[in-house]
C-alpha cells in the first residue's frame, strides 16, 4: 500500500485494520516521508518505483497486490511497467500521472513557490489546513481534523527543510513523469478507483489514464474527494475485496 505525495503509513490505517485479518499487508513510508530518512536522493514516482522494487525483492515479496493512492497511484503504474512480474494486481486510488504535460504548474512550482535551495518561499502554519481542506473535500470529517494535526506537527519540527525538499522534488518529478501513455503496455488486472468530487485529480486526468488501460481494466466512481482513504473506508475496502475476489 502505497501512499502519496506528503502522506504516510497513517494514510492506510483505517484501511488496514479491515484487510489485516485476510492479508499480510506491507505498508512503508516512502523515503523522505512519514518516519522514514529524508536523506539528498532524486524523489519521484520512478526512483519511488525503483526502491520499492528492491524492498520487495530483500523481503522475499512476490507478486503481490499492491495499492496506490494519489502519487502512490502513479508510484504502482511505473511499477507495473518496469516490473510487472512484481504485480499480481493493481489498485490505483485517485491516482495521478494522467496529465497532459505539465502545463503551467511546473513553472509555477520551479519559479514561484520554490527557492534555488528546493525550499518552499514562503511557508505558514495555515497552509497546512487550507491543503487538507482541499485534499479532503469535507472539511468537516474528524479525520481531516487528525490529519490536520499530525501533519502540522511535523511541519513543524526540525524536519521541516527534508520535508521541503522531497515534497518539492517528489512534486516536479510527479509532473515530469505523467504514466499514462505507456498504461496500454500494463500486464496486470487494474482497478481504478475515481473522487467525484476529487479537487486534486480531475476527471478529464482519470478518463485520460482509464482510456490507455488495457481491455478488461475496472473503473469505479465513490461520491468523494481526494481521500476516500479517510473518508470512505467500508466502500473503498468493499471494492478493493470484490475486485481481488474475482481474480480467485
Amino acid at each position: 500500500m502505497v501512499h502519496g505525495l506528503g502522506g504516510s503509513c497513517h494514510d492506510f490505517l483505517p484501511m488496514a485494520s479491515r484487510l489485516a485479518d485476510d492479508f499480510s499487508l506491507l505498508i512503508p513510508d516512502l523515503p523522505g516521508s512519514g518516519y522514514s530518512d529524508k536523506p539528498d536522493l532524486p524523489y519521484g514516482p520512478g526512483f519511488y518505483a525503483q526502491v520499492l522494487s528492491q524492498a520487495a525483492k530483500n523481503l522475499g515479496v512476490e507478486r503481490a497486490h499492491w495499492l496506490g493512492h494519489s502519487m502512490g497511484g502513479q508510484v504502482v503504474f511505473s511499477l507495473a511497467l518496469e516490473r510487472p512480474g512484481l504485480l499480481r494486481s493493481l489498485v490505483a486510488v485517485c491516482p495521478a500521472g494522467g496529465h497532459d504535460g505539465a502545463s503551467g504548474w511546473k513553472g509555477f512550482l520551479e519559479k514561484v513557490l520554490v527557492n534555488k535551495n528546493q525550499r518552499l518561499r514562503f511557508f505558514e502554519p495555515w497552509m497546512i489546513n487550507l491543503s487538507t481542506r482541499a485534499i479532503f473535500g469535507d472539511p468537516r470529517h474528524p479525520a481531516r481534523l487528525e490529519l490536520t494535526r499530525r501533519v502540522r506537527a511535523q511541519w513543524m519540527g526540525p524536519e521541516r527543510p527534508l520535508l521541503e525538499r522531497s515534497l518539492v522534488r517528489s512534486g516536479v518529478a510527479i509532473l515530469d513523469q505523467p504514466v499514462w501513455p505507456r498504461l496500454h503496455e500494463i500486464q496486470t488486472p487494474v482497478l481504478l478507483v475515481q473522487g467525484e468530487q476529487d479537487q486534486v485529480v480531475p476527471p478529464v486526468e482519470i478518463q485520460r489514464l482509464y482510456a490507455q488501460l488495457p481491455t478488461g481494466a475496472r473503473w469505479e466512481s465513490l461520491p468523494c474527494g481526494h481521500m476516500p482513504v479517510y473518508t470512505m473506508v467500508p466502500e473503498l475496502v468493499s471494492l478493493v475485496r470484490d475486485f481481488l475476489k474475482g481474480l480467485d
